[in-house]
């Protein structure tokens, strides 16, 4: 797959220095082959990969609404045929007057026999709802032989913040009173990192015990800022952009709260202490600068931490295995699974 980008205007051409062109960088047309070293599986995705068309910002909540139902089909198909297709079960619950899915694989490790790990799906906080949230958690629990909780949290426009992290607040609370906090996981992708993270500053602000571990896959870490990622990998990720539908459904989330506020852009908290945490993002992924820069927080307050980039990959491409045999997807498993052995089983 070639992708067309712009490349670098010589600092000399435009009579500036190489500092002052580098704080605003002017690209001209380039192209971006295929990356080398990838498995063949996913070279055979990229092939295949295209930009979809950018859709407009819905202006109403029926608008939103609308949108919402719309966005979450494909979703809720790849659930449904990964379940079926891996021999997947999951239960719709109300759990601590929430809404969530029990998801239990084929076969059930023994480290994860007696407890349950826990899921929020991401989605730009808006979408990837109802049966669409249970396509990482699918992934997670087939992979690791886990037994999963997969929030479906209440959602904008009629539930912005913080309505989907007092739900991830009540299912924890209700969970850990039949098994050990240190023991159990909270793990989600995109927004479900950010809320991954912003459940566990909760936690840590209302004194109650966090999780042993945390997997937190490419999260949304700043509302406010736009990461240098964003602008430098638009174009070769089919997230599409943040200006735009994105930014609108931060808007919509953030319910006119401040950007800043940890909960609502975790990178700006203030750590002192924190679970282990596994990152996982991509080279081409378009919030790789928000993994990076989330990971170098944690461990400047000297929190267990790692960072697994793949080469080549866009937003949660590392799921993918949901839906093709890809060896990049296995190995993010095994990381994962090795994470999780030292720190909760």
């Amino acid at each position: 797959m070639k992708t067309k980008l712009r490349t670098i205007v010589p600092a000399l051409l435009l009579g500036l220095s190489s500092s002052a062109v580098f704080a605003n960088i002017t690209l001209e047309e380039r192209t971006i082959p295929s990356p080398t070293g990838v498995s063949s599986e996913f070279a055979a995705l990229l092939e295949d990969r295209s930009i979809p068309p950018l859709l407009p910002v819905p202006s109403t909540n029926d608008e939103w609404i609308a949108l919402q139902a719309q966005f979450d089909i494909p979703g809720i198909e790849i659930s449904k045929q990964a379940a079926q297709r891996l021999e997947v079960e999951y239960e719709s619950q109300n759990f601590a007057g929430v809404d969530t899915f029990f998801v239990t694989p084929k076969r059930v490790a023994a480290e994860y026999a007696d407890k349950w790990l826990v899921h929020i799906h991401g989605g730009a906080f808006v979408f990837g709802g109802g049966e669409s949230a249970l396509r990482e958690a699918i992934w997670v629990a087939n992979g690791l032989g886990a037994k999963v909780i997969s929030i479906d949290y209440r959602q904008p426009p009629l539930h912005p913040f913080p309505a989907a992290i007092d739900d991830a607040v009540a299912v924890w609370k209700e969970l850990t009173k039949t098994q050990s906090p240190e023991s159990t996981a909270i793990f989600g992708t995109s927004a479900g990192g950010n809320l991954t993270l912003a459940t566990t500053l909760k936690l840590q602000e209302m004194g109650l015990p966090t999780p042993g571990a945390l997997f937190v896959g490419t999260p949304a870490v700043d509302l406010k800022e736009t990461s240098d990622s964003w602008h430098t990998l638009k174009g070769l990720d089919p997230l599409g952009q943040r200006e735009g539908l994105i930014q609108g459904a931060f808007n919509l989330y953030a319910n006119g709260k401040p950007l800043d506020n940890p909960l609502v852009s975790p990178i700006y908290a203030e750590i002192e202490s924190f679970p282990p945490t596994v990152f996982i993002s991509g080279t081409r992924d378009l919030l790789l600068s928000d993994t990076v820069r989330m990971h170098r927080l944690l461990r400047s307050a000297d929190v267990e931490s790692e960072l697994h980039i793949y080469d080549g990959q866009s937003h949660g491409d590392y799921t993918n295995g949901l839906i093709i045999d890809m060896p990049e997807s296995k190995d993010a498993l095994k990381e994962l699974g090795a994470f999780f052995d030292k720190h909760i089983n």
